[in-house]
């Protein structure tokens, strides 16, 4: 009778196990961009106009909801009012060719431009219970270097540190937002072990 149980849990576990490896690679683009991608290697790309690792722009959303682009009445649904609505300044270098303001929400930061809200960055510290999510990871307050090495190590090898007057000690990684290189990629800021920071750069 064990024997017989024994065999039975055996088989379960590999159903299991079965399902799992499938789960993981029914979607071929869910780790599109990372060091689990399919196709790293199948075609080796050798030019400086790509990125080796990149989190694809188009593919997060905040708090697995809205697109990093949603129009204002659909931000204030869900997340609420902003803190403040603030001219962009004359120094600005100018973003965007229309009009925009810069809108601040509970230490985060995004872009209204004209009736559209675009993602500029989250800061966990301030707002815990908000998350960007992916297809490959999701990037929250609990995000570690550990988390980021396993899919992103070519850009973790480049990692930036430095230490600031309040005795932390801070850590920057850079990432493509899209496979081609563009003038926007991804800043994520790291406190000690923990993603604190995710910010959409771009220099004008």
């Amino acid at each position: 009778m064990k024997s017989r149980t024994y065999l039975l849990l055996f088989f379960l576990s590999m159903l299991v196990t079965i399902f799992h490896a499938c789960s993981q690679t029914n979607d071929p683009n869910k780790y599109i961009g990372t060091a689990l991608d399919a196709n790293v290697g199948a075609s080796p790309i050798d030019t400086t106009e790509f990125n080796a690792e990149y989190l694809q722009y188009s593919t997060v959303k905040i708090s697995g909801i809205l697109p990093l682009e949603s129009k204002y009445e659909r931000f204030l649904e869900v997340f609420g009012k902003p803190d403040s609505v603030i001219n962009n300044p004359e120094y600005d270098c100018q973003i965007y060719p229309e009009p925009y303001h810069y809108m601040y929400f509970k230490g985060s930061m995004f872009y209204l431009v004209n009736d559209t809200v675009r993602f500029q960055r989250i800061d966990f510290r301030n707002q815990p219970n908000l998350e960007l999510k992916t297809p490959a990871i999701t990037l929250n307050g609990e995000t570690t270097l550990q988390d980021m090495q396993r899919l992103f190590p070519k850009a973790m090898s480049k990692i930036r540190s430095i230490e600031d007057p309040s005795a932390r000690h801070l850590r920057f990684v850079d990432l493509g937002a899209s496979a081609p290189v563009t003038d926007e990629w991804w800043i994520l800021s790291f406190d000690g072990n923990k993603l604190v920071m995710v910010e959409l750069y771009s220099h004008c």
